[in-house]
């Protein structure tokens, strides 16, 4: 495999990360505040009455967070996840692109994968993509766990602020990056990587269902839409959609926990001598207290369109930022990469 094509998929990686992020980032402040509130835990008791344990919907936390805090509120910190899906998928297409070839998979999978001649073969799961898809995991959550705890804590600032309003001094004011130094100041470099137990196995099980649905479905999708003549785009948002929103499905319970573990507030008890400290354990708990087992689905809702949305875009954006980047090679040819 050339060093170019590696770089090419690291660019385009990039590009779809910043396209999905900013499409999706309202629903995903949404889904983190729906889950925070769900868990009963102490990030979640603002003032207002509407963030206690069990109250928070998802068409009550969207309508309050458009009302009290439009549009500004709805891309509150968005620096952070910004960067680090730019990062991340420039590192999870790549690598996945990689470890499936290692593994022998030189080839399309799953529906619409012809056998013989005259006839489509059975879909099935390959898992020597699961095992490549798995395998990305823990270098994301590596990249990941910081950005998602300044994303979380600015998330959840604005919450214990009301959002700035009455004279509250939000301490978000500045940007990602100062509030990220405040937190280094107070805490530690530590702090980052609170949650990276979770997030690691939250990350092995995301891309593990992500890659695998998308890789076993976009080729049938791509045969279909062209037996239709319906653009080849489509068949690649509809494969990459239905991939995230199942990956999405069956990541919610441990994303719950680590939306607990991380958005908590980390003055209550003291994060350094570790009192009062919220950990996987107890985040867990506090969900089953406040929702029962049901609580862990919390934010399903937001969750699953932002997914839907987020996904679809990002594999059309990759594949559109692998045809302009190798200019000759079709849409056809880099979704099957991807």
């Amino acid at each position: 495999m050339s060093a170019q094509k590696a770089s090419h998929e690291a660019a385009a990686g990039a590009w779809a990360g910043l396209v999905g992020t900013v499409l999706g980032y309202p629903l995903d402040v949404v889904k983190s505040r729906m889950q925070t509130a769900h868990a009963g835990v102490p990030i979640a008791c603002a003032t207002n009455h509407a963030t206690r344990p069990g109250r928070a919907t998802f068409v009550a936390t969207l309508g309050r967070l458009a009302r009290e805090e439009g549009l500004r509120g709805a891309y509150k910190g968005l620096g952070p996840p910004v960067c680090m899906m730019m990062l991340m998928n420039s590192v999870n297409f790549t690598a996945f692109n990689r470890a499936k070839e290692a593994l022998g998979v030189r080839g399309p999978v799953g529906f619409g994968v012809r056998h013989d001649q005259d006839a489509f073969g059975t879909a099935f799961i390959d898992w020597r993509v699961v095992a490549a898809a798995a395998a990305v995991g823990p270098p994301c959550a590596l990249i990941g766990t910081p950005f998602e705890l300044v994303k979380l804590q600015m998330q959840m600032e604005n919450v214990r602020h009301g959002a700035g309003k009455n004279g509250a001094k939000s301490e978000t004011r500045g940007g990602a990056w100062r509030f990220a130094r405040r937190l280094h100041a107070r805490y530690g470099w530590r702090v980052f990587y609170l949650g990276l137990g979770v997030n690691v196995a939250r990350e092995c099980l995301f891309n593990a269902i992500f890659f695998t649905t998308y890789e076993h479905t976009q080729f049938g999708f791509v045969r279909a839409c062209a037996a239709r003549e319906i653009p080849t785009s489509t068949a690649i948002a509809t494969a990459g959609g239905l991939a995230g929103a199942a990956a999405w499905l069956g990541n919610l319970p441990l994303d719950c926990v680590k939306s607990g573990v991380q958005g908590q507030d980390l003055r209550r008890g003291g994060f350094a001598n570790n009192r009062g400290r919220i950990g996987f354990a107890e985040s867990a708990r506090a969900v089953v207290r406040a929702r029962g087992v049901f609580g862990f689905f919390s934010g399903a809702a937001p969750s699953i369109s932002r997914s839907f949305i987020v996904s679809g875009s990002r594999f059309v954006a990759f594949a559109g930022g692998m045809r302009f980047l190798e200019d000759d090679r079709g849409v056809n040819a880099n979704a099957n990469d991807a």
